[in-house]
C-alpha cells in the first residue's frame, strides 16, 4: 500500500470513528430525552442535535478532497502515453525466437516463467519492502553480445502476460541501442531526448498492440550520453517511474558493465539485476568483476545463456542470489 493510500486510509478510519461517536451522542440524547419526557426544552434541544451535528463533521469533506491524490497514484495506464500505438509484427517476433503474446505453447516462454516468478516476488512480494525500487530491473551482461536485449525484451513480453501487471520496457543502452532493431521498429524520440529537455516523459512512453506493453527507445544519440544517464533528471525518473503505478515493472536494458561507468550508476535506483551471461565466452573472473560493479544493495539475478549448441539463444537454466 503506498503512502498516500495509507494517508487515504487513516483518514477513513477516523471519519468512521467520528461518526460512530455522534451516533452514539444521538442515541444518549435521544434515551435522555425519553427519560425526562416530551419537554420542550428537551425537544428542541433534540431538534438542534439532528439539524446541526457536532461540529466534527465539516472534517469529512477533508477526505472527499483527498482522492484526486489517489487519482495520480491509480491512473489509467494510457494516460501517460503519448497516443501513438506501435505496431510490432509479432508473426515475425516469434520467428525470431521471442515470446509473444499468442495462445501457443512454447520451450522458450515456459522457461520464463520460471525465470520471471523470483522477479516479481522481489518486486511484489514480501521481500520488495527489503529493496530500493524492486519494480525496477535493469538488464546487463559482462560485454555486449551475450543476449541483454533478447532477455530484457523476452522478459517484458512474458511480464505483460501476466493478468495484473503492467510493462514499461525502456533501451536504456544509448550508447549501443538494439530494442528497436529487434522488435522491428523504427526509432522514435525517447530517453535521450527526454533527458536533454527537448521532449516531456509523456512524449517517450509510446504504447505497443503487445498488450500491457509500453515502450520508451533510446532516442537521439548524445555524445553527453553516459553523463545524463548519471544526472539526477535520471535519478528523479526512476524514482517517478518506480512509485508512479503499483503494478508496473520497469525493465531497462543497459549498456554492459564492463567498460561502461553509468550501468553501475543505474544499479543505484534499480532494486532488481538481471546479468546475462554467455556459456562459453564469460570467465568466472570477469563475471566478478562485472557483478563488483553493481551496487552492493541490489538484488543480482544471473541467466546463462546460449547454453545448448543449435540454438542461437537460448536458456539452459536461472538462478538468483541477493
Amino acid at each position: 500500500m503506498s503512502t498516500i493510500e495509507k494517508a487515504l486510509q487513516k483518514q477513513r478510519e477516523l471519519a468512521e470513528k467520528q461518526r460512530a461517536l455522534e451516533e452514539q451522542a444521538l442515541a444518549e440524547a435521544g434515551r435522555e430525552a425519553r427519560n425526562v419526557g416530551s419537554s420542550p426544552q428537551i425537544s428542541a434541544a433534540m431538534e438542534s442535535v439532528v439539524a446541526a451535528p457536532p461540529q466534527p463533521t465539516p472534517a469529512q469533506p477533508s477526505v472527499a478532497q483527498r482522492p484526486p491524490q489517489r487519482t495520480v497514484e491509480t491512473a489509467p495506464e494510457q494516460e501517460t502515453s503519448n497516443g501513438e500505438l506501435i505496431a510490432i509484427d509479432v508473426a515475425q517476433l516469434e520467428a525470431n525466437g521471442f515470446i509473444t503474446p499468442n495462445e501457443s505453447f512454447s520451450k522458450i516462454k515456459e522457461e520464463y516463467r520460471y525465470i520471471k516468478r523470483p522477479l516479481l516476488n522481489n518486486a511484489f512480494g514480501a521481500s520488495a519492502a527489503t529493496l530500493k525500487n524492486p519494480n525496477l530491473i535493469m538488464v546487463s551482461s559482462s560485454f555486449s553480445g551475450e543476449g541483454k536485449t533478447f532477455t530484457a525484451i523476452n522478459l517484458a513480453i512474458s511480464m505483460a502476460l501476466e493478468e495484473d501487471r503492467n510493462v514499461l520496457l525502456v533501451d536504456a543502452d544509448v550508447v549501443r541501442p538494439h530494442v528497436c532493431q529487434r522488435l522491428g521498429i523504427t526509432e522514435r524520440p525517447g530517453l535521450m531526448d527526454f533527458l536533454r529537455g527537448n521532449t516531456p516523459i509523456t512524449s517517450i512512453i509510446h504504447d505497443t498492440n503487445i498488450p500491457k506493453l509500453k515502450l520508451v527507445t533510446a532516442g537521439t544519440r548524445h555524445h553527453h550520453s553516459s553523463e545524463m544517464l548519471a544526472s539526477d533528471k535520471m535519478k528523479r525518473l526512476m524514482q517517478e517511474l518506480s512509485t508512479r503505478y503499483s503494478d508496473r515493472v520497469v525493465i531497462f536494458d543497459t549498456s554492459p558493465l564492463l567498460g561502461a561507468s553509468e550501468t553501475n550508476v543505474l544499479s543505484q535506483h534499480a532494486g532488481q539485476a538481471v546479468v546475462v551471461v554467455e556459456e562459453g565466452r564469460t570467465t568466472h573472473h570477469q563475471l566478478e568483476q562485472a557483478l563488483r560493479l553493481l551496487d552492493p544493495d541490489i538484488a543480482t539475478n544471473l541467466i546463462l545463456n546460449k547454453s545448448n549448441a543449435g540454438r542461437s539463444e537460448y536458456y539452459g537454466y536461472y538462478y538468483a542470489s541477493s
